[in-house]
């Protein structure tokens, strides 16, 4: 039996998203995904689930109660690889194996260049996230950069 819990977002987390250039109903896709599937970190209060979608890797930030509350939405395209190392425990847990997330570094590429840069990882599943401020600032920038040096 499936239960359907309402996804709410506020005005501002909305206005937020859809100024990222992000679909309110992608933030919804990655969260029903990761509700089903188990496949998102939490730090007990809250929860960080992605999604690729198309050549977008989609996140959504969110807490849980009585309905699933969005507290934000962030994207980046670069393509998450592998796990270069990790460092230390940090107050994330990967909720599809119980493991305690670390942070560490991931390679990313795009546009054929590869780089690496700051991430949460899990080493035994090799699943790596990017928190918001990375992404929506030095990853946004360094995408900006790579495009407007290939056109």
């Amino acid at each position: 039996m499936v239960i359907k819990m309402d996804i709410v977002f506020s005005d501002e987390v909305k206005k937020a998203i859809e100024g990222k250039g992000l679909k309110v109903d992608d933030i919804k896709k990655v969260i029903e995904g990761a509700e089903a599937s188990n496949d998102k970190i939490t730090n007990g209060s809250k929860f960080i689930a992605k999604k690729v979608l198309g050549d977008v890797t989609v996140y959504a930030d969110y807490s849980v109660g009585g309905s699933i509350t969005v507290n934000s939405g962030y994207a980046h395209k670069m393509k998450l690889q592998d796990i270069v190392m990790d460092t230390a425990d940090s107050e994330w847990t990967y909720v599809k194996n119980g493991k305690k997330i670390r942070k560490g570094h991931t390679n990313l590429s795009f546009m054929g260049a590869t780089r690496s840069a700051p991430s949460l990882v899990d080493p035994a599943s090799g699943e790596s996230w990017l928190e918001e401020y990375l992404a929506a600032k030095t990853i946004a920038v360094a995408e900006m950069l790579f495009s407007q040096k290939r056109a």
